[in-house]
């Protein structure tokens, strides 16, 4: 799986989710996206978790990088939430 991020201001949190819906409905058979969130106050940093690299493309100004950068309790946006479950939550 791989991980990007991205600082974006609140009001841009909403196209990128849709973004990220639309390729999901079309791409993500697997329930593998996932796409992830801390607050920032005025600032949210974003992951998506895609299961492709080609995928990266659509998604302007996210920087690729490791699981282990990622902060322990994230929220999720959008995707399987199974999946964000065992990634996050596992004990």
């Amino acid at each position: 799986m791989l991980w990007a991020m991205r600082r974006v201001q609140q009001n841009e949190v909403r196209s990128i989710e849709r973004l990220f819906r639309d390729q999901a409905t079309s791409l993500d058979l697997g329930n593998q996206m996932l796409l992830v969130a801390v607050n920032e106050h005025p600032m949210v940093r974003l992951w998506v978790a895609l299961p492709d690299y080609d995928l990266l493309e659509a998604y302007y100004g996210f920087d690729r990088c490791k699981r282990s950068d990622m902060p322990v309790a994230p929220y999720l946006i959008a995707g399987c939430s199974r999946l964000f479950g065992s990634v996050f939550h596992a004990l």
